[in-house]
């Protein structure tokens, strides 16, 4: 069992109290005798066997370099902090006038999310900013803004086939929470509105949308047949497919019966992308797309966590080099 265990100020083992001394290693008994250890004391003998000589024969990176940026990462983390004049209260009520912050900051998204073993190394990014106290405070990682999230959540995906209309803005956050069933993204019928079936009744909590069953559930026609398939700078017929075979399987699949008897299953895909994959193999159009370097965005609160210690923000890229070829900017290409 793993809790937080601390020294109380008169002696003794208490959790989360103001003043205490928290133990890190160690093994302790509660008063009615439960074996318990301190969180860093389990993760200390969970990774004790992960040294950087066992890193460095799978990554190739040296051990000294290993060692080197750990240490980079502490030193910088302890001896390096910034404080801004701002006023907080903690979760113990007790208000401060300013807040610190440790200057060491990951940020990990689709590049290792799509990738074996991606939710694993996320996770030891998680923990590494964690023991160097860097979550949530300036020059560390940021959570998305707004935070805490209303109770319940104020973002709704849209309702029904109504929702979705062409040359029309969406009325609403294209993902969200559902609240209730009533919330869901299906038609009168209850079947969904969505191709991968997002907020259905088949799966109602996606609040991420379930992009690796786009390709599966337009071969099958489920919940409906499409006529042409959209895929914008995801190698689908790579990573987030569960089964990689068996999805390129069916980009290349046809009828074998009836009317449309020799037709590709999917029938027309496009393919925006920046680079050349396993995807761009299978499109019928490429829309060669350009890299962040080469556009201006506009970057939303409603898709990148961007914000500052005291409120969410937006930001603006700029471009600093121009796009090669008959690359163009996805924005320009849909206008």
């Amino acid at each position: 069992m793993g809790i937080f265990i601390t020294r109380g100020p008169a002696g003794g083992l208490v959790s989360h109290t103001p003043g205490a001394d928290p133990f890190l290693l160690g093994e302790f008994k509660l008063a009615d005798g439960t074996p318990v250890k301190p969180s860093f004391q389990l993760l200390q003998e969970r990774v004790k066997d992960y040294t950087p000589e066992w890193a460095a024969q799978i990554t190739g990176i040296p051990a000294e370099t290993i060692r080197r940026l750990a240490h980079e990462m502490g030193i910088t983390a302890r001896d390096q902090r910034i404080e801004l004049p701002i006023a907080w209260t903690d979760a113990w009520g007790k208000e401060h006038d300013s807040v610190t912050g440790n200057p060491v900051a990951f940020h990990a998204m689709r590049g290792l999310a799509a990738h074996s073993n991606g939710f694993q190394t996320i996770r030891s990014l998680a923990i590494l900013m964690s023991l160097l106290g860097t979550i949530d405070r300036p020059g560390g990682f940021r959570h998305k803004a707004p935070y805490p999230r209303a109770v319940p959540p104020n973002a709704r995906p849209p309702k029904g086939p109504q929702a979705v209309k062409p040359d029309t803005p969406l009325d609403g956050a294209p993902l969200g929470w559902p609240e209730s069933p009533d919330d869901l993204f299906v038609d009168s019928a209850g079947q969904p509105v969505r191709i991968d079936k997002g907020f259905s009744w088949e799966h109602p909590l996606s609040a991420h949308g379930l992009m690796h069953n786009v390709i599966t559930n337009a071969w099958r026609g489920d919940p409906y047949p499409i006529d042409t398939l959209l895929i914008f700078m995801a190698n689908m017929a790579w990573n987030s497919t569960m089964n990689t075979s068996e999805v390129r399987n069916m980009l290349n699949d046809k009828h074998t019966e009836g009317e449309k008897s020799g037709e590709y299953k999917i029938p027309f895909l496009v393919v925006c992308d920046a680079f050349q994959s396993e995807m761009t193999a299978f499109a019928d159009l490429i829309l060669p797309d350009t890299t962040y370097l080469e556009r201006h965005d506009c970057m939303s609160m409603l898709d990148r966590p961007i914000s500052e210690f005291d409120g969410p923000v937006d930001a603006v890229r700029i471009p600093v080099v121009p796009p090669k070829g008959d690359c163009k900017p996805f924005q320009e290409v849909l206008v």
